[in-house]
C-alpha cells in the first residue's frame, strides 16, 4: 500500500521527529532513536493514522477542532475545507455546560496538540465524545480514542497533517481535492 505522500517529502518536513522523552504507551509508534537518544516515529505510521483519521471524520456532520497558536493559520483552513468549527481556546464547559454562550455539540473531538488541550479531552470523554489527537512522542495520550503521531512542534509537519486529512475527507465525500498551496506558504 502506498503513502499519501512520498516517503521523501514526509522526511523533509521532518514528521516524525520525537523528543528526548517518551511515554512508554507510544513505543509502538517509535521506530528508532537518534545516536543523541531523540525518539523518531515510523513515517508508516503516521502515515496510516492519517488516513484513518480521515476516514473517520469524513462522515462526521459535527467535528469540534481545539488547535494551538502554532497551527491556527491551518486549522481555520481545514475548518473551511470540511466544515468544522475550529477554536483555539477551549473553556470549561464548552461540551457540558448548555448554559455557556459558547456551547457546542460536536459529534466529535479533534485536536493537534494533547498536550496543551488536556482539558477538551477531559471533557470529551465526560461527555462520551470519541476523541482524534495529535502527539508527540512524550505526550499524554489518555482519553485518546484515535492517536496521530507525528512532530506537533513544527508547523510545516502540521500544515501537511491538516492538508492531508482535508484532502481526504475531500475524496471521501466526494468533493474535489485541494493541493497543499490552499494552505498558505509558511
Amino acid at each position: 500500500m502506498g503513502l499519501l505522500i512520498p516517503l521523501e517529502d514526509y522526511k523533509e518536513l521532518r514528521i516524525n521527529k520525537g523528543e528526548l522523552t517518551k511515554d512508554k504507551k507510544l513505543d509502538k509508534f517509535i521506530l528508532w532513536k537518534t545516536s543523541a537518544g531523540r525518539s523518531m516515529f515510523s513515517i508508516r505510521q503516521i502515515d496510516a493514522r492519517l488516513g484513518i483519521a480521515a476516514k473517520f471524520l469524513a462522515d462526521k456532520k459535527e467535528i469540534l477542532l481545539v488547535c494551538s497558536e502554532l497551527d491556527e493559520k491551518y486549522a481555520k483552513i481545514f475548518g473551511e475545507l470540511t466544515s468544522t468549527k475550529v477554536i483555539n481556546k477551549f473553556s470549561t464547559g464548552m461540551l457540558s455546560n448548555p448554559l455557556y454562550k459558547e456551547y457546542s455539540e460536536p459529534e466529535i473531538l479533534f485536536t493537534t496538540n494533547v498536550d496543551l488541550n488536556r482539558n477538551a479531552i477531559e471533557e470529551s470523554n465526560i461527555m462520551g465524545l470519541p476523541t482524534i489527537g495529535f502527539c508527540n512522542t512524550n505526550s499524554n495520550i489518555s482519553g485518546v480514542d484515535l492517536i496521530v503521531p507525528l512532530n506537533i512542534t513544527n508547523k510545516k509537519a502540521l500544515k501537511v497533517s491538516l492538508w492531508l486529512i482535508a484532502n481526504n475527507i475531500r475524496k471521501l465525500r466526494g468533493e474535489e481535492e485541494v493541493g497543499v498551496e490552499v494552505f498558505g506558504e509558511d
